[in-house]
C-alpha cells in the first residue's frame, strides 16, 4: 500500500463531521471508504463492539461481496476479535503463513477462500478505552510500512474519538430526558397529593400515605395514578374507601 499525499494535506481531505452533532452511521461509512481509497486497501470495514464486548461490522467499503465477517466465525477467534480484546494493532497480516492459519484457521479459511492474502487489524482506542476495530484487507502482499501503519493507527483513533463523543451526547440526551420525566412525574404526584388533601379535608401527608398505599396495593406506579387523579378519570373517594376499609 502507498500513500503520496502528504499527511498535511490528507488531514486537509478528511470528510466533514468529524466534530460537533453528526451521523456516526454516515461518518463510519465515508471513513471507511476514504481509508480504503488512499491505503488502496481491497476492503474495509470498521467494527464496533457492543455491551458483550462482541465484535459488529458497522461500515464497509471495497470489493464488500467478497468481505470475510471481520468478527470472526462463531468461534470468536480472528485478528479483531484478538486486536480489540488487547488493544494492540496486527498488521501485515500474511493469511498465506501457516502460523496465521494455525491462531486464526476458520478466519484464515475464509480470507483466503475470498482471495485476500493480506490483513490488518487497528484498535479505535481513546486512551485506554477500545471501542472497536478498523479492519483492512488486500489481494496482495505488499506490506503497509511504517508510514502508513501509523496514519492508519492515527485515523482509527480518530474515529474512536468521534464513536465515543457521539455515544457521550447519546446518553446525556436520554439522561436529559430521564431527569425530565422524573420532574414531570414528581409535579403531578404534588398536584394529586393537594387535590385528595383538599377532597378528603386532610393533611397533605396524609393524604399521600393514603394514595401510596392504594398504589401498592394495587401494584400501579405512583406517577400515573397521580395523573389519573389530576386529569380527573380516577375515582378519588374509592382511594379513600378502600384505605377505610383496611382499618
Amino acid at each position: 500500500m502507498a500513500r503520496d499525499e502528504s499527511p498535511a494535506q490528507t488531514w486537509a481531505d478528511l470528510p466533514e463531521g468529524l466534530v460537533g452533532d453528526f451521523d456516526t452511521a454516515e461518518l463510519l461509512c465515508g471513513m471507511t471508504v476514504y481509508c480504503a481509497d488512499l491505503l488502496g486497501a481491497d476492503a474495509a470495514a470498521v467494527l464496533l463492539a457492543d455491551a458483550h464486548d462482541e465484535l459488529h461490522v458497522v461500515a464497509a467499503a471495497g470489493d464488500t461481496a467478497r468481505l470475510p465477517d471481520p468478527a470472526g466465525p462463531q468461534d470468536g477467534r480472528s485478528p479483531c476479535a484478538d486486536c480489540y480484546r488487547s488493544g494492540a494493532a496486527l498488521t501485515d497480516i500474511a493469511l498465506s503463513d501457516p502460523h496465521t492459519a494455525a491462531r486464526w484457521p476458520r478466519f484464515t479459511a475464509l480470507a483466503r477462500g475470498r482471495g485476500y492474502v493480506t490483513a490488518h487489524a487497528v484498535p479505535m482506542s481513546l486512551r485506554s478505552r477500545t471501542v472497536g476495530v478498523l479492519a483492512l484487507f488486500s489481494t496482495t502482499s505488499a506490506p503497509l510500512g511504517e508510514r502508513d501503519t501509523a496514519f492508519v493507527r492515527s485515523l482509527a483513533d480518530l474515529l474512536a474519538v468521534a464513536v465515543i463523543q457521539q455515544r457521550s451526547l447519546e446518553r446525556s440526551h436520554v439522561e436529559r430526558a430521564q431527569l425530565q420525566h422524573a420532574l414531570s412525574s414528581r409535579v403531578v404526584i404534588e398536584q394529586a397529593k393537594g387535590m385528595l388533601a383538599e377532597r378528603w379535608a386532610t393533611s397533605v401527608d396524609e393524604a399521600f400515605e393514603i394514595f401510596r398505599s392504594y398504589a401498592r396495593s394495587h401494584r400501579r406506579r405512583l406517577p400515573d395514578l397521580a395523573r389519573e387523579v389530576v386529569e380527573g378519570t380516577l375515582d378519588s373517594g374509592l382511594v379513600k374507601e378502600y384505605f377505610l376499609n383496611r382499618r
